[in-house]
């Protein structure tokens, strides 16, 4: 439980920094789902560092982690953006509260997974140990 709130904590830096490129983007008069996906990226780059230093305690391995961390971030985009068109164009929903509504579901699905396979000491590929001849 700690650890998924040191998560969160973490990660709402992240979201902070998704939705504010969103919100700016979009009401510049970017379509959304573009400004979804500027948000996304930003907000992600920013939870990543953030999270393996703080959250997960991970220096190691870092372009290794940065790679399954964007992958577990391209699910959740995939998931945000499915949920973000339904909001907007099935209910009706504004777009600014619609990327609100989507981000917890978002957050619970990346920690789960994030946890399981980017920060799980046993799913990183260990460091070439030098020969001692």
């Amino acid at each position: 439980m700690q650890q998924f709130l040191l998560y969160c904590l973490c990660g709402g830096m992240g979201v902070s920094t998704d939705y504010a490129v969103y919100y700016l983007s979009y009401t510049a008069g970017m379509w959304y789902q573009g400004a979804n996906g500027l948000g996304y990226l930003a907000g992600t780059l920013m939870s990543f560092f953030l999270n393996r230093i703080f959250t997960f305690g991970m220096r190691d391995r870092t372009l290794q982690r940065l790679a399954m961390f964007l992958g577990v971030a391209a699910v959740g985009f995939g998931a945000s953006a499915l949920l973000l068109w339904a909001l907007v164009q099935f209910a009706g929903v504004d777009p600014r509260i619609a990327k609100l509504i989507t981000l917890p579901m978002v957050v619970v699905l990346q920690f789960t997974l994030n946890r399981r396979l980017t920060f799980n000491a046993k799913s990183a590929a260990p460091a070439a140990v030098p020969s001692q001849h």
